[in-house]
C-alpha cells in the first residue's frame, strides 16, 4: 500500500491526505482525509464526471449545492452528485476534519496536488488561479473531466482555455509536476 503525505493549499485552507487512489482500486475511488481550517473556503465548482461525497468527523462545514445552502456537522454525509455546482465553507472557529470520496477516481489526486502545487509555488491570485495564462490552460484544460470553476462560465473556458493549452505544449509548461505528487516511502 501506497503512502502519502499530508499537503495543504493556502488558497482553499484545506489539508489532504490521500487514503486511497486510482492505481490501488481499479479507478474505483479517490478517498482521502481532509481538515478545512477556519475561513477556507472552496470556490464553486463542478466534477462533470464524478459524484463527491464529504463525511464530517468533527466541526461544522457550510455547503452550497445547486445554490442551496446546506450545513454539515459530526456524523453528516454531504453527497454532491456529477454535474452539480457546490462549494464549501469554514465559517467556524475550528477547523473541520473529514474524509472525502470522489468516484470515479480519474486524476483527482494529481489535480489536487498541481492546484496545491502552482499555490506553495506563489506561481497563483490569492484564490489559486495561476498567473500564468499558459499554465492556467495546461492546468485547467488538463483535469477539465475532474474539475470546472463555474466563473467564468463553462462555455467561456471551452473557448479560452484550449489554445492555452495547446500554446502550454508548445512552450513546455506541463499541467502536473512531478515534485509536487505526495507518495512517500517508494
Amino acid at each position: 500500500m501506497t503512502n502519502f503525505r499530508p499537503f495543504f493549499n493556502p488558497a482553499t485552507g484545506e489539508w489532504i491526505e490521500y487514503t486511497a487512489v486510482a492505481e490501488n482500486n481499479d479507478g474505483e475511488l479517490v478517498r482521502f482525509n481532509w481538515r478545512s481550517m477556519p475561513g477556507g473556503t472552496i470556490t464553486e465548482h463542478i466534477h462533470p464526471d464524478q459524484e463527491e461525497r464529504f463525511t464530517i468527523v468533527t466541526g461544522e462545514a457550510h455547503f452550497t449545492l445547486a445554490g442551496e445552502e446546506r450545513t454539515a456537522g459530526p456524523g453528516d454525509t454531504i453527497v454532491v452528485p456529477a454535474g452539480v455546482r457546490h462549494s464549501e465553507g469554514n465559517l467556524g472557529p475550528v477547523e473541520i476534519e473529514g474524509v472525502v470520496e470522489l468516484r470515479p477516481a480519474l486524476r483527482t489526486k494529481e489535480f489536487h496536488e498541481a492546484v496545491a502545487g502552482l499555490v506553495a509555488d506563489g506561481r497563483t491570485t490569492p484564490r489559486g488561479a495561476p498567473k500564468n495564462p499558459l499554465q492556467l490552460g495546461a492546468t485547467f484544460w488538463h483535469f477539465r473531466h475532474e474539475s470546472r470553476v463555474t466563473s467564468p462560465p463553462i462555455w467561456v473556458q471551452n473557448l479560452m482555455l484550449p489554445p492555452l493549452w495547446t500554446l502550454a505544449k508548445v512552450f513546455g509548461v506541463k499541467p502536473y509536476y512531478e515534485r509536487w505528487d505526495s507518495r512517500v516511502g517508494e
